[in-house]
């Protein structure tokens, strides 16, 4: 996923005292938000502890790794959250804004957020600045984001919905902004989609019917053969390939354009993954409950307390 991020001086340190700002990026720490606040963190994805609520109750739909910290974003019909944390543990408050944040993460040394219709940026981790609005007439709810860098250069792609003011109908949009300042690209009434992700130079989106889609530049979308009676919600690049999971197999790609479905189901939806350094792969079933496998074929359920559904998870190393 875009939101793990290497930091070289965490390597450098391991052998001596950490400062406290690259304490999270050093250890390598696993953190994973949800519903009513909720917040875990875990070293290893199976051990999972400090597992918090907000007395608030809103839902902290996003969560994004960099800059030697963690930030979480929701909010509910009123106040938006924006929450960051170095050590997954202790969290501090950033200034309330109205609505909700529902959409962030982090590429070349920025957060990019989604405010409702409008963008917010930090290069620090601690100030958001407000940017350009969407020019859709409704109540717009930005869904998901990515970051990616590759031939039509860096930026960010966020994709969402929108209750247009004139009918009432729900649409999906999708736009894209290459510092978070102003929008690069917005276009309205596009396919469904849920969910996105960015790996081997495009951006991969996918949603109900099958949907399956990718892009070189977050602008132009290419439309990939699948089931239509699959129902696609999440899709994640593992640092070797795209999985998608949600339907009734689960799919994948190491291009994001030449797409198979595998045998075996996933014992839940993805929430995170990576195969790279060492296959680590994190879902989470109907109930809740989590799994965790190494090789993709055995899966055991790591020590959870039962609670809120889980939205999002960053991982602080790889």
């Amino acid at each position: 996923m875009d939101i793990r991020t290497v930091s070289l001086l965490g390597m450098l340190c391991a052998a001596r005292l950490v400062s406290p700002q690259n304490a999270a990026a050093a250890d390598g720490i696993y953190v994973a938000v949800g519903g009513e606040g909720r917040r875990l963190a875990s070293t290893d994805g199976e051990h999972w502890t400090n597992d918090q609520r907000s007395s608030d109750k809103d839902t902290l739909f996003n969560i994004a790794y960099g800059l030697g910290r963690f930030i979480a974003v929701g909010g509910g019909p009123k106040t938006a959250q924006l929450l960051s944390s170095v050590d997954g543990k202790s969290w501090k408050a950033l200034p309330s804004l109205p609505g909700c944040v529902a959409s962030i993460a982090f590429g070349n040394g920025r957060f990019v957020a989604g405010h409702d219709a409008q963008l917010l940026s930090s290069t620090d981790g601690e100030n958001f600045v407000p940017g350009e609005k969407l020019e859709f007439h409704g109540t717009i709810h930005p869904r998901r984001s990515a970051f990616g860098s590759g031939e039509a250069g860096p930026r960010f792609v966020i994709i969402g919905d929108v209750d247009l003011s004139e009918t009432g109908a729900r649409v999906s949009w999708r736009a894209s902004t290459e510092t978070g300042e102003r929008y690069t690209s917005q276009e309205l009434d596009t396919a469904p989609a849920l969910d996105v992700a960015y790996g081997s130079g495009r951006f991969v989106v996918v949603g109900p019917k099958g949907l399956i889609e990718s892009s070189h530049d977050g602008q132009i979308w290419l439309r990939h053969p699948s089931d239509p009676d699959e129902d696609f919600s999440r899709v994640i690049w593992t640092g070797q390939r795209f999985l998608i999971s949600g339907g009734k197999k689960t799919w994948s790609s190491s291009d994001g354009v030449h797409w198979s479905a595998e045998i075996d189901r996933l014992p839940g939806v993805l929430i995170w993954a990576e195969e790279s350094a060492k296959t680590r792969i994190l879902t989470q079933a109907s109930d809740g409950a989590l799994a965790f496998s190494s090789d993709l074929l055995r899966w055991r359920r790591p020590a959870v307390n039962s609670g809120p559904a889980l939205e999002a998870l960053a991982y602080s190393g790889q």
